[in-house]
């Protein structure tokens, strides 16, 4: 655990405090089975929320462990509430990961281009595809859960009737994503069309399935790709990995070009800038997608002078695009 959280690592394992359904609410019972009466208490664990369908509650009998409560959901799933100062600090290591990846694009760009060109049945071609999809449109990884239960898919869960391709380059994308909006691309791409097209003719629902060498069905999941990412780029580097810098990059653009249209720089502005390009809310964006170091240059006029520098200064990085160029460079500036 971080040395700068004062917080006790918890477990649903140990002991905890339960919940069982009173009326219209709920009583919580302590691990002995005597009712919890403490009136701090029972406001700590009114503030996790933990939902009313929520099933098998444990809650940790510490209010200052790590992992603060957990439950089933009406799938049966398990769902986690941590402590704020935990979810604060994880999402500090979140960002302070970003600049590490922006300089590992250009490495993680070059291989995805190699791999595309060699083709089936070749694992890391299909894995460059997936690759390519998450880094040029911003794609969620999916699951087949959501895609079963929900109709709702992501790159790992695309099917063959959501691609088309046309001429020679061009890849066109439309199907239902997170949240239910049906979302449409377009790509161009030589390598990326010959590999869909090669998988188009083989049988099967899924996009992203092959017959392998041995002629077994192979189909690739979220772990390999993200397994792949790391292997390139470094541990820590996932598929949402790209959509965080790509909501940055959005962000950092938005308050350079208020700057210098010499006109204040908003966090709304900012947040919407990101979520136009990830097709999510500007809520979710400012807290999961937008670098907190972006968010500040509305408040602290020290980070808009650092992004003005950031945005005289060129690196001229291979692999990196101009937007995405500034970006780096404002972080690099920012941590020294």
């Amino acid at each position: 655990m971080p040395d700068d959280i004062d917080l006790r690592y918890s477990s649903d394992c140990e002991p905890g405090i339960s919940r069982r359904r009173r009326g219209r609410g709920f009583s919580y019972h302590l691990p002995d089975g005597k009712i919890l009466r403490d009136k701090a208490e029972r406001e700590r664990i009114n503030a996790l929320a933990v939902p009313p369908a929520y099933r098998d509650v444990w809650i940790c009998g510490d209010r200052i462990g790590h992992l603060q409560a957990t439950g089933l959901d009406d799938r049966g799933r398990k769902q986690y509430r941590y402590h704020e100062a935990w979810a604060e600090q994880r999402s500090r290591l979140k960002f302070g990961q970003l600049r590490q990846f922006g300089e590992a694009l250009p490495r993680i760009r070059r291989k995805m281009r190699s791999d595309l060109k060699k083709g089936l049945p070749n694992e890391e071609a299909i894995l460059a595809a997936m690759v390519m999809l998450v880094d040029r449109v911003h794609l969620r990884v999916g699951n087949r859960v959501y895609a079963k239960e929900n109709k709702t898919f992501g790159v790992t869960s695309l099917l063959k009737r959501h691609v088309r391709t046309e001429g020679g380059d061009t890849v066109n994308l439309r199907f239902k994503a997170k949240g239910g909006e049906v979302q449409d691309y377009e790509l161009e791409s030589t390598a990326l069309h010959d590999i869909l097209e090669e998988i188009s003719d083989l049988p099967g629902r899924d996009l992203f399935s092959w017959h392998d060498e041995d002629g077994s069905l192979r189909r690739l999941s979220s772990q390999r790709l993200n397994a792949y990412l790391a292997e390139i780029g470094g541990v820590g580097v996932t598929a949402k990995t790209f959509r965080t810098w790509a909501g940055s990059v959005a962000g950092f653009a938005e308050a350079l070009s208020a700057l210098r249209r010499e006109e204040p720089v908003r966090v709304k502005a900012i947040c919407e800038a990101a979520a136009e390009k990830l097709h999510n809310t500007p809520a979710v964006c400012r807290t999961s997608y937008v670098h907190p170091d972006v968010l500040e240059i509305a408040a602290d006029e020290a980070r808009a002078e650092i992004a003005l520098r950031a945005f005289e200064t060129r690196r001229n990085t291979r692999g990196l695009n101009r937007a995405e160029e500034r970006f780096l460079q404002y972080l690099e500036f920012c941590e020294g």
